[in-house]
């Protein structure tokens, strides 16, 4: 938790920093929700079928970032706005 918080926190504008931690908190929400889904799958079916399920979306989750241009991003880009601020300072 402190090392995701710490990169978080060396990779976001200082300006962003607020809305990115609220997003994060906010992402917490849906922990209870996964949680539910796991416990209908799993007392539905099986464990197995639930872990099955956990991969599957893990999966999907994986692709997603794999085939986003960010992977491909050798450095952070600029910010917009960021040239006009380094210009002042």
């Amino acid at each position: 938790m402190i090392s995701t918080t710490t990169l978080r926190q060396s990779v976001t504008p200082p300006r962003l920093l607020g809305r990115v931690s609220a997003i994060n908190i906010m992402s917490y929400g849906a922990r209870p929700l996964g949680s539910a889904l796991g416990a209908i799958v799993g007392g539905l079916w099986s464990a197995e079928a639930c872990l099955y399920l956990a991969a599957a979306v893990f999966g999907v989750q994986a692709l997603v970032i794999w085939l986003s241009p960010a992977v491909a991003l050798d450095r952070q880009p600029a910010m917009v706005g960021d040239e006009a601020v380094a210009a002042r300072c």
